[in-house]
Order: C-alpha cells, then structure tokens, then sequence
C-alpha cells in the first residue's frame, strides 16, 4: 500500500510517498481502508519534532481519518468489516492516517453520520475534540454566557465558535481579513473583530456593554493571556488550547485576581482514546442533527502531502484533506 511517511524529523520536504507493507489486524485490532485523512497542527508538530512521540521514524503521520471496516482481528466486537466510520488519535504511539490502510482500536472507531462525506468526517476529529474538551468540560460553557474565539477562521476556532452556539452562547470571534469574517458568521458568530483593524479589547468592551465575556478561546496563550485577563467578566475563564510562540506565559496577578479569572490549561488527549471517542459520537449527533457541520478547505491527493502541510503553513479556511 501507498503511506506518507518521515525518515527524519525537518520541513514538508521530509514527507515521503512510498510503498509500505500493508498491516493486518492482531487481537483486538481494527483494519480501516482509509478513505480520507485531515492535515493537523500536530502532524506539523510531530514532523519537526516540537510534539516528541514515542514512535520515531520512520513512522506514518496523520491524527484524524475516516474509512471503512476491511477486517477486524479476533476479540474485537461491536465494529464489523463494511462499517463506515471516523477516528482520531493516531500517529503519536502508532502508524498514523496518511495511508491506505490503518489499524484502530475497536473504541476509537466512531460511526460515520451518513449525511456526511468521508471528507468532512475525517476533518471532526482533532478540531471538534479539541474544542469540546476546552469548553465543555473544562470551561463547562453554559447557554446564555458570552464566548470569545480568539482566531474563529482556523480548524479549532471555527469548531469553537460552532459548538458554542450550538450550546445557546453569544458568540465572539476573532479573524485576520474581511473574506474570513463574513465565513465566521456563516457558521454561528454573533459578531467578528478583524484584529488587523480593530483593537479587540475596545471592540469586546464595547459589544458587551463593559462588562467582558465569560469564556476566552485562547489558542496563542504565550501572546494573548494579559489582553484576556482584560476582557473577562467577573468570574471568567480563560481556556488555554494553544501555547504560542514561548514555551512559558506570565500571568499578570493582579489583573487575574481583579477579576477572579479562571486560567484553564486544556490537553484533549489527556481525554484518552474512549473519552475521544465519546466525545467524537456526540459531535457527530449534532452533526447529524444539523446543529454543527464540518468544514473541509481543500482536498488534495495523499501524493501531495508535501503540497499540503505548505498550505496549512499559509492562509487558508477549512480543514485541508488528504484522498489516497
């Protein structure tokens, strides 16, 4: 079979399309031929070696994916071969998606909601996980507060801004150009700031009569935090997704203490493959129940994996796909 695997750790030119032995499911193991794989920020991460993981090259990348059941190993049940279905979580201590084929786990095997392609179901996983995890369980977002997005264009931030109103929250949301801004609110924000233009302070102060928000989505934490801490209401929470570009953040006591601000730092994978899952099966009711919809960008073909990661590099809306 066709994989995109690394021989060293460095730049998209470390990507390589080549031939690879195909696996076959041991005990309590799943075979998807792989329909569809999503490009993440962490596939990113583990290609530089900025996210170390305990499998190294060579190694297939690839987190998110979406296919159908070719086999499954002794032991496994509940998932049976010609099963459509998504996941995520892979590439860190396994082969990852950017494959023909894939071996999963039987939990982490998400039925795929028939309305959708296997495209955007590739493209739920990292993103709406990740969203979910910061604003239900750790930031436990409630209908009525008001939320900021801070970067509502991106794959976390437009899953954000979705799940937020889909919870009945006033949603803020921040983007870099006016072609942006009009996408954001075509997916649920109830008002966007071009941060290019406008000081987003002044312009959250002002939509919420002076009072602040009550939840920040922060995924540059490093850069953002003291600005946050100016814009929360009494009693609000800072869900740190994103470190930034410094490995350590200061926080400005005074201002938190001001304020009782809540500072939560989020890590979707301490939610583990079941509790990914999990998570993953209510999206993807909501998904069905036309209350969020997936955003695909781009689709290229898995060849073009180097293509892709330059792509996620720039400026781009939606997730960006890999077909093999």
């Amino acid at each position: 079979m066709k994989a995109v695997r690394i021989h060293e750790y460095g730049g998209p030119e470390v990507l390589v399309y080549e031939d690879v032995d195909r696996p076959s499911p041991n005990a309590g193991q799943v075979l998807v031929r792989v329909k569809a794989a999503a490009v993440n920020a962490v596939d990113v991460a583990v290609r530089r070696n900025s996210f170390p993981t305990p499998k190294q090259p060579p190694k297939t990348l690839g987190s998110d994916g979406a296919g159908v059941v070719e086999a499954v190993g002794p032991e496994v049940e509940g998932v049976a071969p010609g099963d459509e279905v998504f996941f995520s979580g892979l590439g860190v201590g396994s082969e990852g998606t950017y494959a023909e084929y894939v071996l999963i786990v039987p939990v982490q095997a998400v039925p795929k909601p028939a309305a959708v392609t296997f495209e955007e179901a590739a493209s739920l996983g990292v993103a709406f996980s990740t969203a979910w995890y910061g604003l239900v369980r750790r930031a436990a977002l409630a209908a009525g507060e008001t939320v900021l997005v801070q970067g509502g264009a991106g794959g976390v931030g437009s899953a954000a801004v979705q799940l937020a109103g889909a919870r009945g929250a006033r949603v803020l949301a921040t983007v870099s150009n006016p072609a942006d801004a009009a996408r954001v609110a075509e997916l649920g924000a109830d008002a966007t700031i071009d941060r290019t233009a406008t000081d987003v302070a002044s312009e959250v102060k002002r939509l919420t009569d002076g009072k602040g928000v009550d939840v920040i989505v922060e995924l540059v934490l490093s850069a953002n935090l003291a600005a946050d801490l100016g814009m929360i209401a009494k009693g609000g929470r800072i869900v740190g997704i994103g470190a930034g570009p410094e490995p350590t953040v200061t926080v400005p006591s005074g201002a938190a203490i001001a304020v009782d601000a809540t500072v939560l730092f989020t890590n979707s994978g301490n939610a583990g493959r079941a509790g990914t899952a999990e998570v993953l099966a209510e999206v993807a009711q909501l998904v069905a129940q036309g209350k969020l919809r997936p955003v695909v960008g781009h689709v290229l073909p898995l060849s073009q994996a180097r293509e892709a990661h330059e792509l996620l590099a720039g400026r781009h809306f939606g997730k960006i796909v890999l077909v093999p």
